[in-house]
C-alpha cells in the first residue's frame, strides 16, 4: 500500500518540478552575473600558477613580478605667455608586464609660499616598461607666479601586458629654435616594421648643457605605412636658446 496518496505524490511531483526550475533559474542568473575572473581579483583562478600571477591563458604578471610604483623623474614647467604655461613630467613603468589603459594624474603648480596657483587634472596610458613623458600645455595661473611643478598620481589599474617596442626609427632631427618667428624641432621617423601604424603619440624633450630641462612638446602622427618615412614637427610659441639635444618619445595610442 503506498505511503502517500496518488493526490499527495501529485502535489510532490508538481512541487519537485518548480524547485527544478527555480534551481535552474537561480543558478542561470549566478553564472550569467559572476564576475568574470582577473588578474586583480585576489583568488587563484582561470589557469593562474599562484593567486592573480602566471597563467599562459590568464596571462597575469609572473609570480615573480613584484608591482612596482610608477617612477617620477623630475616634473617642470615652461612659461609661454604672460601668466601661461606648459608643464611636464618624465615617469618610467617598472613594471614589465603590467599595463593600463588609463592612469589619472594632476599637475599642481605652486608659488614660493608653497601656496597652490594652478591645477590642471589628466590621463594617459601606460605600457610595460616603459619611459613616458605626461604634457599639459597652456596652463593659465593668472597674476601668480609658481615657482615648483608636482605631479600627483590619483588612480592607475593595472592589467597583464607584454612589452611592444615600436619598430620605429628616428633618422633626423633638425633644431630650428632660434627662429623668433617660427621656433621648431622637425622631426623624420621611419616605419621599419612590417605593420601599419595608426595613432603615434610623438612627444619631443629639448635638453641643454648639463642635460637642464629647456621645453616639451607633443605632437601625433596619424598613419605610417610600412616602411614611410614621414616628418613629425614640434612647435613652441617662443624662440628658446641653449639647446643642445632633443630626445624623442614614440607610443602608440591603444
Amino acid at each position: 500500500m503506498p505511503i502517500f496518496s496518488w493526490g499527495v505524490r501529485r502535489q510532490l511531483g508538481v512541487f519537485a518540478v518548480f524547485a527544478a526550475v527555480v534551481v535552474l533559474i537561480v543558478g542561470g542568473l549566478i553564472y550569467f552575473f559572476r564576475p568574470e575572473p582577473t588578474c586583480f581579483d585576489n583568488k587563484q583562478n582561470q589557469d593562474e600558477e599562484g593567486v592573480d600571477c602566471g597563467g599562459a591563458e590568464a596571462r597575469c604578471a609572473p609570480c615573480s613580478e613584484k608591482i612596482h610604483d610608477i617612477a617620477i623623474l623630475w616634473t617642470r614647467f615652461f612659461p609661454i605667455r604672460e601668466g601661461v604655461y606648459d608643464a611636464a613630467a618624465l615617469l618610467e613603468n617598472g613594471n614589465q608586464f603590467l599595463k593600463t589603459k588609463k592612469f589619472v594624474y594632476a599637475i599642481k603648480l605652486y608659488d614660493a609660499n608653497n601656496v597652490l596657483v594652478s591645477i590642471r587634472e589628466g590621463a594617459t596610458f601606460i605600457q610595460p616598461g616603459e619611459k613616458f613623458l605626461v604634457f599639459e600645455p597652456n596652463i593659465v595661473a593668472q597674476n601668480r607666479f609658481p615657482k615648483t611643478a608636482v605631479l600627483e598620481m590619483r588612480s592607475v589599474s593595472w592589467e597583464a601586458g607584454e612589452p611592444e617596442p615600436l619598430k620605429i626609427d628616428v633618422l633626423r632631427r633638425d633644431i630650428f629654435l632660434a627662429d623668433v618667428s617660427s621656433p621648431r624641432l622637425e622631426v623624420k621617423v621611419k616605419n621599419q616594421s612590417t605593420s601599419v601604424y595608426r595613432n603615434i603619440e610623438a612627444a619631443a624633450l629639448l635638453l641643454g648643457s648639463g642635460d637642464v630641462v629647456l621645453g616639451v612638446s607633443k605632437t601625433k602622427i596619424d598613419r605610417l605605412d610600412i616602411g614611410e618615412e614621414r616628418a613629425a614637427v614640434f612647435t613652441w610659441p617662443m624662440a628658446i636658446s641653449g639647446v643642445e639635444r632633443a630626445d624623442v618619445f614614440l607610443r602608440q595610442i591603444p
